[in-house]
């Protein structure tokens, strides 16, 4: 479990549990992971001072993505279930890159716009918009009626370029775990 760890502490990886695990994602999946065995949800909600019902939706939206699973034992005394969950380590590597990959196709898609197209705004903020909306429209706001001028895009394309590099450098992290 201790990959799990390392890549909990990528930011896009807690953005990511964030996301699909809601505000005790990141909680129930750290104590998962520093447990390295299954663990039940009574356990991992004692640890984290919160209802069971509150850790079992959490568990639930992760068994929903895949990256959890469960062991189910009956008690036979009392013919309840015991649930004991665990981490499904590949999964989590392959959603962590599926998503990382799906944000890399919106940055290469943002900077192909801003690569192939001249953009106009408004010095007031209030309309962005390419050359050909931007003639359209007399190269005037329909807001505020002040006259749009031409964007200099290469600070945003950097940006991009930065923010490719580093989901470079964290898919290969992910991928070495």
């Amino acid at each position: 479990m201790e990959a799990v760890l390392k890549l909990l502490e990528l930011e896009p990886v807690k953005e990511y549990i964030r996301r699909i695990g809601g505000e005790y994602g990141l909680d129930v999946m750290r104590i998962m992971a520093e447990a390295g065995e299954p663990v039940t949800d009574e356990y991992i909600a004692g640890f984290l001072g919160v209802k069971v019902t509150v850790v079992r939706t959490v568990l639930n939206r992760f068994h929903f993505w895949g990256i959890v699973d469960y062991h189910k034992e009956r008690d036979p005394d009392t013919g309840w279930y015991t649930y004991t969950w665990f981490i499904r380590t590949s999964r989590l590597k392959e959603a962590i890159l599926e998503e990382i990959s799906e944000k890399e196709k919106e940055i290469r898609q943002k900077m192909d716009e801003l690569e192939n197209y001249m953009f106009f705004e408004c010095p007031s903020g209030h309309e962005r918009v390419p050359f050909e909306v931007a003639m359209e429209m007399n190269f005037t706001c329909p807001v505020c009626g002040a006259q749009l001028r031409p964007v200099d895009t290469a600070g945003e394309l950097e940006e991009l370029r930065k923010r490719l590099t580093e989901i470079a450098k964290i898919k290969a992290l992910v991928r070495a775990m």
